[in-house]
């Protein structure tokens, strides 16, 4: 009996572990900047998004991925700076909402 109780709550446990962990994605979005990316505050006047979202993040903000509603915090901020405002396609590991990204690429 203590062996199935045993056996029990290892699958269980196992099985709730796995289902909190997210894991490989193909997501489609933007890459903004932390200050700007959850609030409904426009961009500069006269600054293209990729100027403005530069700017941003030079000025101590965190890159972030932009997925409809859904704000993924980025944990390899190096990997993304080149497309800082631009359109991507991304492919990486998610864990609750941090994505760490394998490949990125301009969107299509």
């Amino acid at each position: 009996m203590k062996k199935l109780l045993l056996t029990s709550a290892t699958i269980l446990f196992l099985g709730t572990s796995f289902a909190f962990t997210d894991g490989p994605v193909h997501l489609k979005g933007v890459i903004e900047d932390s200050s700007c990316a959850d609030s409904k505050t426009q961009m500069m006047p006269g600054d293209s998004r990729v100027s403005c979202v530069k700017k941003c993040i030079k000025g101590g903000a965190k890159a972030v991925l932009v997925v409809g509603n859904k704000i993924y915090q980025i944990a390899n901020q190096k990997t993304v700076m080149p497309f800082a405002g631009k359109d991507v396609e991304v492919d990486g590991t998610v864990n609750a909402n941090t994505i760490n990204v394998s490949k990125i690429i301009d969107a299509k």
